[in-house]
């Protein structure tokens, strides 16, 4: 046992969040030590070795500790001591005012330095552990396989703050309910809904009983949304007929090709290493130009910003850390594929428009960016391929109402099973008004289904197919939606 190190301490985001990023990355050079439980509880066995990822973790009662012992340990406290990184080292905290922490059979009062093989004990015949540092590079934090550090990560970083971010993200998945994959409901009051959200978020924070009502609320709100989409989902696609001898089905059946499925995986990164989150992602289209531009829509992109994953705490906690903590990114893997190409991407390759993004603070520092559809709904990457489809800006801009619009597209992946025999499904709309309105063309009595989103709109002018615009959203229920005019893409 070393000498005394007083430091104040204080519990931090950085310190067991932070830490607990950093160690999930594989941190060049982070270690990691070992409490080895020396006596039986309900939630140790004895001899059970516990890694530690984290820079801070606390020991005691409470279910705010990593770790953590049952009622039956009376003389240890609720919050009982701490165990912090300082360095390169490791020091062993007093938190209890009202019960001793022995370190190799000596009381502490304030701080002390640990060593390898020293013993902790909480209180006068209570538990004891075991500090152990591995040896050489078996102490590094890499060392540990990536399915194990995320677990690790979860049962660590996570537990202090678990409780206010569940309620967390049940607040924002309410707020934003409706959201499906790729079906954009008319925009409300976000900002309301976000206020409303701390609102709720303050009153319930430590009140387990407000937080159980709110846990269900959400089990409710999720059942009826689970209902919804297997009605959804039961129901007969409605995908027009076309006759091939038409001028139009002709055309189509020429750009066909240069129309993608696309399918995006979700990873979160600190530059040199990256991890995917746990069954999220999504699917779209896209289409190949003329002048080589590979264009879908910004929600098939970073999807991220505009659909939580509400079935998937997990993704939803990781993509909420990964946006506040510094060093940390997330990036969506794109593969595309048409009937006679491959291409791959990644979302940091797409020229996007981020102005009308939000950050929606929750405490005063973290937040989530919310985007909508809209005119900044597009997105495109500069390729060397030259595809087939020709775009007509002005011509967007002019479209009179009650106009004829096509689409093809990969409505729910229909189209899309088997890659050799790959071919896009037709799908219809009208203006619903002449021009413009805010760079998006309304559009009514839609025949198209999710899964179109980010295709190519066709408007055929003195013979010839010109894409004016890409699938945007829809209006949940009804036949109407909009499409992004091509003509905000510069």
């Amino acid at each position: 046992m070393e000498e005394k190190k007083t430091v104040q301490y204080k519990r931090t985001l950085r310190g067991s969040v932070g830490a607990g990023m950093s160690a999930l990355m594989g941190g060049s050079g982070r270690r990691y030590y070992i409490l080895e439980h020396r006596d039986a509880s309900k939630y140790h066995k004895a001899g059970e070795s516990q890694k530690i990822i984290i820079d801070q973790i606390e020991l005691g009662r409470s279910h705010d500790c990593q770790v953590r012992f049952d009622e039956t340990f009376e003389t240890v406290s609720r919050r009982h001591a701490a165990i912090i990184r300082d360095g390169e080292r490791w020091k062993l905290v007093q938190l209890s005012t009202t019960n001793t922490t022995f370190l190799n059979g000596r009381a502490i009062d304030t701080e002390w330095y640990l060593q390898n093989g020293d013993e902790i004990q909480l209180a006068v015949g209570g538990p004891r552990l075991g500090f152990i540092v591995p040896e050489g590079n078996q102490s590094l934090v890499k060392s540990i396989k990536m399915t194990e550090r995320l677990e690790l990560f979860r049962k660590q970083a996570l537990a202090p703050y678990k409780r206010a971010i569940t309620a967390l993200s049940i607040l924002l998945i309410l707020a934003v309910s409706g959201l499906t994959t790729w079906n954009i409901l008319q925009k409300k009051d976000f900002d309301q809904q976000i206020a409303e959200a701390k609102e709720a978020l303050t009153s319930i924070q430590g009140k387990n009983a407000e937080l159980d009502s709110l846990l269900a609320a959400a089990k409710k709100e999720q059942a009826r949304q689970d209902s919804l989409i297997k009605v959804y989902k039961g129901q007969k696609q409605q995908v027009r007929i076309v006759d091939r001898s038409n001028e139009v089905s002709k055309l189509l059946s020429k750009v066909e090709n240069d129309v993608y499925f696309m399918i995006a995986k979700v990873y979160i990164t600190n530059g040199s290493e990256k991890q995917e989150v746990p069954n999220y992602g999504w699917v779209g289209t896209g289409f190949l130009t003329t002048d080589g531009k590979f264009i879908t829509a910004k929600h098939c992109v970073e999807g991220w910003k505009y659909k939580l994953p509400t079935d998937n705490d997990d993704a939803l906690t990781l993509l909420f850390l990964a946006t506040n903590m510094p060093g940390c990114k997330i990036v969506a893997d794109i593969t595309a594929v048409s009937k006679s190409r491959r291409l791959h991407f990644t979302s940091e390759q797409f020229i996007m428009d981020h102005s009308a993004e939000k950050k929606h603070y929750i405490d005063g520092e973290n937040y989530i960016v919310e985007a909508s559809a809209g005119h900044t709904d597009w997105a495109y990457v500069n390729t060397s391929e030259k595809g087939s489809i020709v775009i007509d800006r002005k011509l967007a801009t002019q479209l009179p109402i009650g106009a004829d619009l096509h689409l093809l597209g990969f409505p729910l992946g229909m189209g899309a099973v088997d890659t050799p025999s790959l071919s896009p499904l037709y799908g219809s709309c009208k203006t619903s008004q002449a021009g413009l309105e805010n760079g998006i063309i309304r559009i009514s009595a839609r025949n198209y289904e999710s899964g179109n989103s980010g295709g190519p709109v066709f408007y055929m002018q003195n013979g010839k197919l010109k894409a004016i615009g890409i699938v945007s959203y829809s209006v949940s229920t009804t036949t109407h939606g909009g499409i992004t005019s091509i003509s905000n893409i510069r």
